[in-house]
C-alpha cells in the first residue's frame, strides 16, 4: 500500500513533509476494521500508549484538536473534560464552555479521526466552525516511539487503514503545513 494512494487530496502536505525531511511514514492496511485505540492496539499487539487518538471539540465557539496517545484504560478512558481542556488552553474550567461534546472534522468519521486534518480545516472543519488550533502531546518517550494513527476517510476500508510514524513527526508535519496553528502539551506540566 502506498501512502500517496490513501491520502486525501487535502492531506498531500504529508508527502511534502516526507520529501522535505526524508522521514519514513508507512501506510498500513489491516485485516480487520477498528474504531477504538484499544481495538487497534490489540490488533497490532502494541501497548495502547503507541496508538494515537485525535479528539476535536467545540470550545467557547471555536474548534480545537487534541492529539495524544491512549493514556487511559479500558475501564477508565482518558476524558478531555472542562478541567483538562482548560489547563491546556490556559483557562479555568469555569471559562470552558463546550458547544457540543465533539465534532468530527471534514473528511473523517468517528473511528478514523486523524491528526492530519484536511488543509481547509482551519477555515471550516464541519458544522460551520473554524478549527482554531491543534495541540499535540509532547514527551520524550512519545516523540521517540513508533506510533499508529488513523488516516481519516469513511467506511470499512478507512477503519482498516492507518499510518506508522514517530510521535515527533505528527507535530513537525502539522507545524510545517500550519505554522502558528499547532501547539504542544504534556500531562505532566498541566
Amino acid at each position: 500500500m502506498k501512502l500517496k494512494d490513501i491520502l486525501q487530496t487535502e492531506q498531500q502536505y504529508v508527502l511534502d513533509y516526507i520529501e522535505r525531511t526524508g522521514v519514513e511514514i508507512k501506510a498500513v492496511q489491516h485485516e480487520k476494521a477498528t474504531t477504538t485505540c484499544f481495538e487497534k492496539a490489540d490488533l497490532l499487539g502494541w501497548s495502547p500508549e503507541r496508538v494515537v487518538k485525535a479528539i476535536f471539540l467545540n470550545v467557547n465557539g471555536n474548534g480545537y484538536g487534541f492529539v495524544c496517545p491512549e493514556l487511559g484504560t479500558r475501564e477508565s478512558l482518558l476524558r478531555f473534560d472542562k478541567n483538562l481542556v482548560g489547563k491546556i488552553l490556559g483557562l479555568s474550567s469555569k471559562q470552558v464552555k463546550f458547544s457540543s461534546n465533539s465534532c468530527v472534522p471534514t473528511g473523517m468519521e468517528i473511528g478514523t479521526c486523524t491528526p492530519f486534518v484536511l488543509t481547509d480545516s482551519f477555515e471550516d472543519y464541519g458544522l460551520g466552525k473554524e478549527l482554531e488550533k491543534i495541540f499535540v502531546y509532547d514527551s520524550g518517550k512519545f516523540n521517540e516511539s513508533l506510533v499508529n494513527i488513523s488516516i481519516g476517510g469513511f467506511g470499512e476500508e478507512a477503519h482498516k487503514t492507518s499510518l506508522h510514524l514517530y510521535g515527533k513527526d505528527i507535530y513537525e508535519c502539522l507545524n510545517y503545513e500550519f505554522p502558528g496553528k499547532i501547539g504542544k502539551f504534556n500531562f505532566e506540566n498541566i
